[in-house]
Protein backbone atom coordinates (compact mmCIF):
# COMPACT_ATOMS: atom_id res chain seq x y z
CA UNK A 1 0.00 0.00 0.00
CA UNK A 2 1.15 3.28 -0.77
CA UNK A 3 0.29 6.51 1.04
CA UNK A 4 -2.06 7.57 -2.17
CA UNK A 5 -4.27 4.73 -1.45
CA UNK A 6 -5.61 6.83 1.24
CA UNK A 7 -4.59 10.39 -0.55
CA UNK A 8 -7.18 8.44 -3.30
CA UNK A 9 -10.25 9.23 -0.56
CA UNK A 10 -9.11 12.80 -0.06
CA UNK A 11 -8.35 14.54 -3.30
CA UNK A 12 -11.59 15.78 -5.10
CA UNK A 13 -12.31 14.82 -8.34
CA UNK A 14 -15.19 17.35 -9.65
CA UNK A 15 -17.67 16.47 -11.77
CA UNK A 16 -19.62 18.93 -14.33
CA UNK A 17 -21.38 18.68 -17.64
CA UNK A 18 -20.23 14.75 -17.43
CA UNK A 19 -16.54 15.82 -17.65
CA UNK A 20 -14.20 14.60 -14.90
CA UNK A 21 -11.22 16.32 -13.98
CA UNK A 22 -8.98 14.65 -11.46
CA UNK A 23 -7.63 17.21 -9.46
CA UNK A 24 -3.64 17.14 -7.92
CA UNK A 25 -3.85 14.39 -10.01
CA UNK A 26 0.36 14.22 -9.86
CA UNK A 27 -0.02 12.54 -6.67
CA UNK A 28 1.33 9.44 -8.80
CA UNK A 29 -0.93 6.68 -8.93
CA UNK A 30 -4.20 8.88 -8.08
CA UNK A 31 -4.08 9.49 -11.59
CA UNK A 32 -5.40 5.78 -12.23
CA UNK A 33 -7.16 5.18 -9.25
CA UNK A 34 -9.90 8.07 -9.85
CA UNK A 35 -10.47 7.48 -13.76
CA UNK A 36 -13.66 7.65 -14.18
CA UNK A 37 -14.61 9.25 -10.96
CA UNK A 38 -16.14 6.28 -9.09
CA UNK A 39 -18.04 7.24 -5.91
CA UNK A 40 -16.17 5.09 -3.94
CA UNK A 41 -13.45 6.82 -2.89
CA UNK A 42 -13.89 9.91 -4.44
CA UNK A 43 -15.01 13.39 -2.31
CA UNK A 44 -18.00 14.75 -3.84
CA UNK A 45 -18.15 18.73 -3.95
CA UNK A 46 -21.51 19.75 -2.33
CA UNK A 47 -23.11 23.00 -4.37
CA UNK A 48 -22.09 26.29 -3.68
CA UNK A 49 -25.98 27.54 -3.66
CA UNK A 50 -26.14 25.25 -0.81
CA UNK A 51 -25.63 27.64 2.14
CA UNK A 52 -26.42 27.53 6.08
CA UNK A 53 -26.78 30.66 8.45
CA UNK A 54 -26.42 28.84 11.69
CA UNK A 55 -23.92 26.46 11.48
CA UNK A 56 -21.89 26.81 14.03
CA UNK A 57 -18.23 25.07 13.75
CA UNK A 58 -17.75 22.60 16.34
CA UNK A 59 -14.91 22.72 18.55
CA UNK A 60 -12.22 20.33 17.51
CA UNK A 61 -10.28 17.57 20.35
CA UNK A 62 -7.03 18.63 22.03
CA UNK A 63 -3.86 17.95 19.23
CA UNK A 64 -3.54 14.87 18.98
CA UNK A 65 0.35 13.03 20.64
CA UNK A 66 0.52 9.70 19.92
CA UNK A 67 3.94 9.25 22.35
CA UNK A 68 6.28 8.23 19.42
CA UNK A 69 7.00 8.53 15.38
CA UNK A 70 6.31 5.97 13.20
CA UNK A 71 8.46 3.62 11.63
CA UNK A 72 8.27 4.57 7.73
CA UNK A 73 10.07 3.93 4.12
CA UNK A 74 12.91 6.89 3.44
CA UNK A 75 14.05 7.79 -0.23
CA UNK A 76 17.50 10.07 -1.17
CA UNK A 77 16.99 13.29 -3.06
CA UNK A 78 17.54 11.52 -6.34
CA UNK A 79 14.85 8.84 -5.92
CA UNK A 80 12.25 11.78 -4.55
CA UNK A 81 13.18 13.44 -8.44
CA UNK A 82 13.00 9.99 -10.24
CA UNK A 83 9.57 9.93 -9.07
CA UNK A 84 8.99 13.39 -9.58
CA UNK A 85 9.60 12.99 -12.93
CA UNK A 86 7.36 9.82 -13.36
CA UNK A 87 4.36 11.30 -11.72
CA UNK A 88 5.03 14.47 -14.05
CA UNK A 89 4.96 12.15 -17.23
CA UNK A 90 1.95 9.75 -15.94
CA UNK A 91 0.13 13.31 -15.81
CA UNK A 92 0.93 14.46 -18.52
CA UNK A 93 -0.45 11.29 -20.69
CA UNK A 94 -3.58 11.15 -18.55
CA UNK A 95 -4.23 14.74 -19.35
CA UNK A 96 -3.49 13.75 -22.69
CA UNK A 97 -0.61 16.80 -23.09
CA UNK A 98 1.24 15.89 -25.63
CA UNK A 99 3.91 18.76 -25.32
CA UNK A 100 4.08 19.34 -21.55
CA UNK A 101 6.40 21.82 -20.48
CA UNK A 102 9.65 21.61 -18.55
CA UNK A 103 9.09 23.15 -15.24
CA UNK A 104 11.07 23.57 -12.67
CA UNK A 105 10.45 22.60 -9.10
CA UNK A 106 10.57 25.68 -6.91
CA UNK A 107 9.98 23.62 -3.67
CA UNK A 108 8.56 20.52 -1.83
CA UNK A 109 5.14 19.98 -0.36
CA UNK A 110 3.90 17.66 1.83
CA UNK A 111 0.49 16.79 3.16
CA UNK A 112 0.24 19.29 5.35
CA UNK A 113 0.44 22.28 2.30
CA UNK A 114 0.03 20.58 -0.53
CA UNK A 115 -3.51 21.18 -0.90
CA UNK A 116 -3.23 25.04 0.25
CA UNK A 117 -0.46 25.59 -2.11
CA UNK A 118 -1.69 23.92 -5.73
CA UNK A 119 -5.18 25.34 -4.53
CA UNK A 120 -3.25 29.14 -4.64
CA UNK A 121 -1.65 28.21 -7.73
CA UNK A 122 -4.48 27.56 -9.68
CA UNK A 123 -6.50 30.71 -8.10
CA UNK A 124 -3.26 32.79 -9.46
CA UNK A 125 -4.13 30.87 -13.21
CA UNK A 126 -7.88 32.23 -13.01
CA UNK A 127 -9.39 28.79 -11.37
CA UNK A 128 -11.72 28.81 -8.51
CA UNK A 129 -10.04 25.96 -6.18
CA UNK A 130 -9.87 25.73 -2.50
CA UNK A 131 -7.45 22.81 -0.48
CA UNK A 132 -6.62 21.83 2.67
CA UNK A 133 -3.91 19.35 3.86
CA UNK A 134 -3.90 16.85 1.08
CA UNK A 135 -7.03 17.79 -0.35
CA UNK A 136 -8.37 19.83 -3.01
CA UNK A 137 -11.37 20.66 -4.14
CA UNK A 138 -13.51 23.10 -6.29
CA UNK A 139 -16.88 24.37 -5.19
CA UNK A 140 -18.51 25.46 -8.94
CA UNK A 141 -16.80 22.65 -10.40
CA UNK A 142 -14.68 22.71 -13.34
CA UNK A 143 -16.40 22.75 -16.84
CA UNK A 144 -15.89 21.45 -20.44
CA UNK A 145 -14.61 24.99 -22.12
CA UNK A 146 -11.86 25.03 -19.18
CA UNK A 147 -10.66 21.55 -19.24
CA UNK A 148 -7.38 22.01 -21.45
CA UNK A 149 -6.37 25.35 -19.54
CA UNK A 150 -7.13 23.62 -16.66
CA UNK A 151 -4.89 20.43 -17.20
CA UNK A 152 -1.86 22.70 -17.98
CA UNK A 153 -2.66 25.00 -15.10
CA UNK A 154 -2.91 21.87 -12.98
CA UNK A 155 -0.10 20.19 -14.37
CA UNK A 156 2.52 23.51 -14.13
CA UNK A 157 1.28 23.83 -10.48
CA UNK A 158 2.30 20.24 -9.29
CA UNK A 159 5.54 20.41 -11.59
CA UNK A 160 6.22 23.46 -9.41
CA UNK A 161 4.84 22.74 -6.24
CA UNK A 162 5.01 18.80 -5.85
CA UNK A 163 4.48 16.98 -2.82
CA UNK A 164 7.59 15.21 -1.94
CA UNK A 165 7.08 11.57 -2.74
CA UNK A 166 8.32 10.82 1.12
CA UNK A 167 4.89 10.89 1.62
CA UNK A 168 3.51 8.47 -0.82
CA UNK A 169 5.75 5.00 -0.02
CA UNK A 170 4.31 2.24 1.14
CA UNK A 171 3.11 2.47 4.55
CA UNK A 172 5.03 0.10 7.05
CA UNK A 173 3.33 -1.66 9.95
CA UNK A 174 4.10 0.92 12.14
CA UNK A 175 2.06 3.75 9.96
CA UNK A 176 -1.04 1.31 9.73
CA UNK A 177 -0.52 1.49 13.53
CA UNK A 178 -0.22 5.07 13.89
CA UNK A 179 -3.02 5.52 11.17
CA UNK A 180 -5.52 3.06 13.72
CA UNK A 181 -4.86 5.01 16.55
CA UNK A 182 -5.09 8.42 14.74
CA UNK A 183 -8.80 7.20 14.04
CA UNK A 184 -9.69 5.64 17.25
CA UNK A 185 -8.38 8.09 19.57
CA UNK A 186 -8.41 11.77 17.49
CA UNK A 187 -10.67 11.80 14.71
CA UNK A 188 -13.92 9.42 15.65
CA UNK A 189 -14.62 11.96 18.77
CA UNK A 190 -13.54 14.85 16.54
CA UNK A 191 -16.26 13.17 13.56
CA UNK A 192 -18.49 12.58 16.39
CA UNK A 193 -18.53 16.24 16.95
CA UNK A 194 -19.89 16.98 13.92
CA UNK A 195 -22.51 14.55 14.85
CA UNK A 196 -21.95 11.57 12.86
CA UNK A 197 -21.36 8.36 14.55
CA UNK A 198 -18.06 6.17 13.50
CA UNK A 199 -19.06 2.36 12.52
CA UNK A 200 -17.56 -0.59 15.11
CA UNK A 201 -13.54 -0.68 14.22
CA UNK A 202 -11.95 -3.67 13.30
CA UNK A 203 -8.91 -4.97 15.83
CA UNK A 204 -5.79 -2.97 15.97
CA UNK A 205 -3.76 -6.36 14.58
CA UNK A 206 -6.93 -6.60 11.83
CA UNK A 207 -6.26 -3.27 10.63
CA UNK A 208 -2.35 -3.58 10.37
CA UNK A 209 -2.52 -7.06 8.97
CA UNK A 210 -5.45 -6.08 5.92
CA UNK A 211 -3.27 -2.96 5.11
CA UNK A 212 -0.03 -4.75 5.02
CA UNK A 213 -1.73 -7.65 3.06
CA UNK A 214 -3.96 -5.84 0.46
CA UNK A 215 -3.10 -1.95 1.06
CA UNK A 216 -6.64 -1.49 1.80
CA UNK A 217 -7.64 -0.07 5.26
CA UNK A 218 -9.94 -2.11 7.09
CA UNK A 219 -11.83 0.30 8.19
CA UNK A 220 -12.63 3.93 7.04
CA UNK A 221 -14.07 6.34 9.51
CA UNK A 222 -12.97 9.61 7.75
CA UNK A 223 -14.77 8.33 4.18
CA UNK A 224 -18.26 7.77 6.34
CA UNK A 225 -17.32 11.22 7.60
CA UNK A 226 -17.05 12.70 4.19
CA UNK A 227 -19.90 10.54 2.68
CA UNK A 228 -22.42 12.32 5.38
CA UNK A 229 -20.96 16.06 4.88
CA UNK A 230 -20.38 15.74 1.15
CA UNK A 231 -24.45 16.16 1.11
CA UNK A 232 -24.21 19.28 3.64
CA UNK A 233 -23.70 23.09 2.95
CA UNK A 234 -20.33 23.76 1.63
CA UNK A 235 -20.48 25.75 4.76
CA UNK A 236 -20.58 22.27 6.74
CA UNK A 237 -18.44 20.25 4.65
CA UNK A 238 -15.23 22.49 4.11
CA UNK A 239 -15.62 22.85 7.89
CA UNK A 240 -15.39 19.24 8.43
CA UNK A 241 -12.63 18.52 6.15
CA UNK A 242 -10.29 21.11 7.96
CA UNK A 243 -11.40 20.93 11.69
CA UNK A 244 -11.38 16.87 11.21
CA UNK A 245 -8.29 16.21 8.99
CA UNK A 246 -7.82 12.39 7.67
CA UNK A 247 -4.05 12.33 8.12
CA UNK A 248 -1.92 11.73 11.30
CA UNK A 249 0.14 14.78 12.22
CA UNK A 250 3.03 14.38 9.56
CA UNK A 251 5.75 14.68 12.42
CA UNK A 252 4.56 11.57 13.74
CA UNK A 253 3.58 9.65 10.48
CA UNK A 254 6.72 10.91 8.69
CA UNK A 255 9.17 12.20 11.21
CA UNK A 256 8.83 15.87 9.93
Amino acid sequence: MTAEGLITGRIAAIVQHRLCILVGAAVLGVLTLLVGCSPSGVVSTPSPSQTSSVFVVPEAPPPWDPGYVATYVSITDDEAMAQREDSLKSQAKQFGLTDPPDVTLIRWTSRLDWGATIAKCLQDAGFNVVGSGAMMYAPDGIGPAQASAYYLADYTCNAEYSMNPRYKQTYTASQWGMQYDYYVQWFVPCMASFGVVASTPPTRDTFIAQGLQSGTPAWGPWSEGQRVYSERSWEEYSAFLTTCPADPPVEYMWGS
